[in-house]
């Protein structure tokens, strides 16, 4: 049997209002919103249930009632606290031992409170006084427990809100101030009755209303700053986990802020770099920017490993077009740097011997020659060319040759000098220039390489496989202009002449020499 008592109103009103917020979120498909939507069902379970216990008139009417509202008292407290994980983006904590644990004490709770008369660790005793709206009880060892339980998960939730609202950005500031009041207002509700002694609802149980106060400031929070959307409580974490360094700058160009990647990038303490000046302690970085948004290449030497990263630079301006500093990002492109200088070197390179190849040579052939002409200094060039190399092909076959074809350059290449540049410049065709070279230089580097391929022997299916090298030498007198091209026609015709002059042989241009092959 129910009866009107002006108690309710004030519940009446609760109730209303967690059920449209409960409606609200359930537009919202977010792990926060959903949950939000069943923390709004829990309450509102839980205030009707205290609104029909206000409303009977019996003992056993109020009791069946305060029974029944545990479907929301015991849900309302974990769902408080799993709606706290998933504001702050702590989704992480939830394991599946967690998740259990959670059940397990709603579960463990509601069948406490449905089988008190067998134990009584719930209620010892329970009775209607006169005058009063709410059934009056003696509490057993587990209200205890409840009740600690409920001051924990509210604790929790209020040190989650408190550390989002410490380390938000200033534009979600405002959110996380609305969470942190929002998880506190029914632990200060509670703290005001039990410790100072203010009873802002006499004779009614208030918590219930606190929790009202909450699900405002939440929907606040949620819907009049679009949290749910931005999901700007995991901007933090993006902050501080994303695999690129963040440095945030002052106009004065003191270190304000920097994520631990960044830290740890540059090895820095986190007690002594804010406020220091950047200029000092990382001086590649800084820098002047030639424009918003500039981007360079930095490179770090870190236990013995070189990284390579992307630098942008970024203005900070007030809503005013005030200076207020620059943003730093710095992102790790050392894969890429790798890939094209891999890319680089396969261009420059020749794949089946790993000499420099034809293009490369002549690149850095005309860097030479103009240089050694600016400068007065002597160089020469070698062109070097395997014997019968045709009938190695012929004889035992392609692969043998390519083999031949690595050996001779790898002969080649440990007998010439680290500064002299050897290239495969077609076919079985050698050359190799060398800086500050004079004629005799040259010949005896060119005698020292045929003398080094004639001792190879190259092994193939039993058989030992005898090569030899012609080598042509041109060599510049050290003045005077003249083209690459010039050098390389007077050794290619010296290596002419030591072929038709039996092979195996160095021959070295002389004006006769070249006009004959020519």
């Amino acid at each position: 049997m129910l009866n009107y008592t002006p108690e309710i109103l004030p519940f009446l009103f609760s109730l209303a209002f967690t059920l449209g917020l409960g409606v609200v979120a359930a537009g919202r498909k977010t792990p926060a919103a959903t949950t939000f939507f069943w923390l709004m069902g829990s309450l509102s379970v839980w205030t009707l249930c205290y609104i029909l216990e206000l409303s009977s008139v019996t003992a056993q009417g109020k009791f069946f009632w305060v029974v029944a509202k545990y479907f929301g008292a015991a849900a309302a407290p974990v769902l408080w606290f799993l709606f706290s994980l998933h504001a702050t983006s702590r989704e992480a904590w939830l394991t599946r031992p967690v998740r259990l644990a959670l059940g397990g004490w709603v579960a463990l709770t509601l069948l406490v409170v449905w089988t008190n008369s067998a134990h009584h660790l719930m209620w010892t005793w329970v009775a209607l006084e006169p005058g009063q709206p709410e059934l009056q009880a003696g509490h057993g060892l587990f209200f205890w427990a409840y009740a600690a339980a409920i001051y924990g998960f509210i604790l929790a939730s209020v040190v989650l809100f408190t550390h989002f609202y410490r380390t938000a950005q200033p534009l979600f500031r405002r959110q996380g101030l609305l969470l942190t009041l929002g998880g506190f207002a029914p632990l200060a509700g509670r703290m005001s009755e039990d410790v100072l002694g203010l009873d802002l609802l006499p004779r009614v149980d208030e918590v219930i209303f606190f929790f009202l106060v909450s699900a405002i400031l939440f929907a606040l929070a949620l819907f009049r700053y679009n949290a749910l959307r931005m999901v700007p409580i995991a901007h933090h974490l993006v902050i501080h986990n994303i695999r690129a360094g963040i440095i945030v700058l002052d106009p004065a160009g003191r270190i304000v802020d920097l994520n631990p990647f960044a830290r740890e990038l540059f090895g820095l303490a986190e007690d002594n770099i804010i406020g220091a000046q950047a200029q000092k302690i990382m001086a590649d970085l800084m820098q002047p920017p030639t424009s918003p948004g500039f981007e360079e290449e930095l490179t770090l030497l870190r236990e013995g490993t070189t990284s390579y990263f992307s630098v942008q630079r970024s203005p900070i301006q007030s809503a005013q077009g005030r200076l207020n500093g620059h943003a730093l990002v710095l992102f790790d492109v050392t894969a890429r740097r790798v890939a094209e200088r891999q890319l680089e070197q396969l261009a420059q390179t020749d794949a089946l011997t790993g000499l420099t190849n034809r293009r490369q040579f002549l690149h850095l052939a005309e860097a030479e020659v103009l240089a050694a002409q600016q400068q007065t200094r002597p160089f020469a060039v070698l062109m070097l060319d395997i014997d019968h190399f045709k009938n190695i092909n012929d004889t035992f076959g392609h692969p043998v040759g390519d083999e031949v074809l690595r050996q001779v350059a790898e002969a080649c290449r440990v007998n010439l000098r680290p500064t002299d540049v050897l290239a495969r410049y077609g076919g079985e065709e050698f050359v190799a220039l060398l800086p500050q070279a004079c004629l005799d230089d040259a010949c005896v580097a060119a005698e020292r390489l045929r003398q080094a391929v004639e001792s190879l022997t190259v092994q193939s299916a039993g058989h030992t496989i005898s090569v030899t090298l012609s080598v042509g030498v041109a060599v510049s007198g050290g003045s005077g202009a003249s083209l690459l091209t010039a050098y390389l026609a007077q050794a290619d015709a010296a290596l002419y002449a030591s072929k038709t002059q039996g092979r195996n042989r160095v021959t070295v241009a002389t004006e006769l020499v070249t006009s004959h092959a020519v």
